[in-house]
């Protein structure tokens, strides 16, 4: 290669390394914190409610990072629930359903709750006689859980019992579910097993609990000691639930109707297409109301997360149409600054090439 030739070549690389330097991505990193023995990493649900027959689908997905072996939680309902599994697919679906639109510009110049998570409590011994006021409804392996449905006439018997079947078992406990006994409320127990002890990521199936009730609702609730833990910790922990009715939907805190942190993000009609396509994942009927959807897709980014009763869901004020802020994706453009730098150099070039071969 000539002289001349090697420096064309030279100009060439420094323009096009110039260039390709003003190429922009997009990037999000979400990191979970750390909260003690047991922790959500992420959680998602999916609610779908016939207002008619005022039966509530609870679809559940967890992510859990533990230190011990295994650990269990515990999902409270006003009467007792039906448990099956679910594809995963469906959140994805939803994800894409909900996602913001795509809009291309040119680079700008210038510079669950999880309630009750605890480790495994001894094993079973001789049965206590407090336990005896609890009844197991039933028992069965699903969706990687193996799970109880428990009626209980005392919040006490039924922490005894959970204490023989090695769940948590403390004071905190007993005041949290006493409010559900007393209402007749059921509970279930999920116990979750890791496969290894070095495991510290355990990821279950999406999980689906049918039941009657009065009005929808998220167990949002968490024992006292546990949202102490939360606010020492000041975990990042997002919930995200989509909500699926015939109207758009709002959610408040329980106790006393206070807003709930949830924003709504998303909120508009569902396609057929997309309808028949969840219901398929769910392994629902078709039939299963409402007949048309909207969906209301609903954010919490709370820390630490303000557990102190369940999240109550009711028809909107407003039921106008919400769509995410559109994902910009920037293409190659070249800033004023940037030009100025490859003028000058191509000057300084071209001056030295005329200099030389004069």
């Amino acid at each position: 290669m000539s002289h001349k030739l090697r420096l064309l070549f030279i100009f060439s690389v420094v323009g096009l390394s110039v260039i390709a330097s003003l190429r922009a991505d997009a990037c999000a990193v979400a990191v979970p914190q750390t909260t003690g023995g047991v922790q959500i990493a992420t959680e998602s649900a999916i609610i779908i409610w016939d207002s008619a027959s005022k039966t509530q689908q609870f679809i559940r997905r967890a992510e859990f990072r533990s230190d011990v072996k295994d650990f269990g939680f515990l999902v409270p309902t006003p009467t007792k629930p039906t448990l099956a599994e679910a594809d995963d697919t469906a959140f994805a679906t939803f994800e894409k359903v909900t996602e913001p639109v795509t809009v291309t510009e040119k680079m700008p110049s210038g510079g669950g709750g999880c309630i009750g998570c605890s480790g495994a409590a001894p094993k079973a011994g001789n049965v206590m006689t407090e336990a005896a006021n609890v009844r197991v409804l039933e028992e069965k392996r699903v969706a990687g859980h193996d799970a109880a449905v428990l009626e209980a006439d005392d919040a006490k018997s039924l922490n005894a019992w959970l204490k023989e079947h090695g769940y948590s078992s403390r004071p905190e406990l007993v005041e949290w579910l006493e409010p559900y006994v007393k209402a007749g409320w059921k509970i279930t127990a999920f116990k979750i097993a890791k496969k290894d002890d070095k495991e510290k990521d355990v990821a279950t199936m999406a999980l689906r609990m049918t039941f009657q009730t009065e009005q929808p609702f998220f167990p949002y609730s968490e024992p006292a000691d546990q949202r102490k833990a939360d606010m020492a910790y000041h975990p990042m922990r997002l919930l995200r639930v989509y909500f699926v009715s015939d109207k758009r939907m709002q959610g408040s805190l329980q106790e006393n109707k206070t807003p709930w942190p949830g924003q709504t993000v998303w909120a508009d009609e569902v396609k057929p297409a997309d309808h028949q396509k969840i219901l398929e994942l769910l392994k629902l009927p078709a039939p299963t109301a409402p007949a048309s959807w909207w969906l209301t897709e609903f954010e919490d980014r709370a820390s630490p997360r303000p557990g102190t009763a369940d999240v109550i869901f009711s028809v909107a004020d407003k039921q106008e149409r919400i769509a995410r802020p559109p994902k910009v994706v920037y293409v190659q453009s070249l800033r004023p600054g940037c030009v100025m730098c490859l003028a000058l150099t191509l000057y300084i070039g071209v001056t030295f090439f005329m200099r030389h071969f004069r």
